[in-house]
């Protein structure tokens, strides 16, 4: 399912009209295509069945439920309990040892794409966007909470103007509502995305403020309303994707902020330093 998103974000410009609703609709929601037939995805996405079969047949596939299978393979192997069961089986014969070596091969391998030029220009462009913002506003929940607060409290040293807004489904209208076009949104989320972050970037977008993204494919929910995004890796052998690369992509992005927002970040690093200091913030060994 992977390669189909890929391939069709790429030739998502060059589609006709109507063939592009139907890309669209299949970028936005996968896992409808499982559980819908034909006919209703069209429905949904305002076009022909044929054009949505001409959609699969444009991808190599010789029918639509051919097209469809891929999708409902993906999901029906994507569930938590069933990718710990594959992950013990495997265990069973490779032993700890094989699943701890797994897991770091695939850490390695999600921070090897760092070296990508693409990659570096995407945490440029970033960085960029948060340095100029008058505010930055961070969205995440979920797997994801934990690598956002690190960052929050990590970037706030470099830019004081970045806040960690709350996330809840019956607040969101008035969180957004302080956050205006010369502000910055930033999402973080990995398959599977979080509602509240989707809904909130998704607002954020119809009320014009530019969003920037850290997620795990270009075709995510965050990505299409991005003006920037930070895509990593998260596969791995566990049952729950890796969260590595995300907190490894927000940590290059703090360095990057300290860096280009040179000198004023750095005075601003030293004052927070001072204050901690003198607040008695850190443990010592008085005796």
């Amino acid at each position: 399912m992977r390669q189909i998103i890929e391939t069709l974000t790429q030739a998502l410009p060059g589609l006709s009209p109507q063939m592009r609703r139907a890309a669209a609709l299949v970028l936005d929601n996968p896992g409808a295509i499982a559980v819908n037939s034909m006919r209703a995805m069209a429905s949904e996405a305002s076009v022909s069945p044929p054009t949505m079969l001409r959609l699969a047949q444009r991808l190599g596939f010789g029918s639509y439920e051919d097209f469809r299978a891929v999708f409902k393979q993906s999901i029906a192997g994507s569930g938590y309990r069933t990718r710990a069961v594959d992950m013990r089986s495997t265990t069973e014969r490779e032993g700890i040892s094989g699943l701890v070596s797994s897991t770091a091969e695939a850490a390695a391998r999600g921070i090897d794409r760092f070296h990508d030029p693409a990659f570096v220009r995407d945490v440029e462009r970033v960085a960029d966007l948060m340095l100029n913002a008058e505010r930055t506003f961070l969205l995440a929940a979920g797997s994801c909470y934990g690598q956002i607060m690190t960052f929050h409290y990590v970037v706030r040293m470099a830019l004081p103007t970045v806040e960690l807004m709350p996330i809840s489904s019956a607040i969101l209208g008035e969180n957004l509502a302080i956050v205006g076009s010369d502000d910055l949104v930033v999402g973080v989320s990995i398959f599977p995305y979080t509602c509240h972050v989707v809904d909130a970037v998704r607002l954020a977008a119809a009320r014009g403020i530019p969003i920037a993204a850290v997620t795990d494919q270009r075709s995510s929910p965050l990505a299409q309303a991005a003006e920037a995004s930070i895509v990593v890796s998260t596969r791995n052998a566990h049952y729950f994707p890796s969260t590595i690369s995300v907190s490894a992509a927000l940590e290059a992005l703090s360095a990057v902020i300290a860096v280009k927002g040179a000198p004023a970040s750095l005075e601003t690093i030293s004052a927070f330093e001072d204050t901690l200091i003198l607040a008695k913030a850190y443990w010592t060994d008085r005796e």
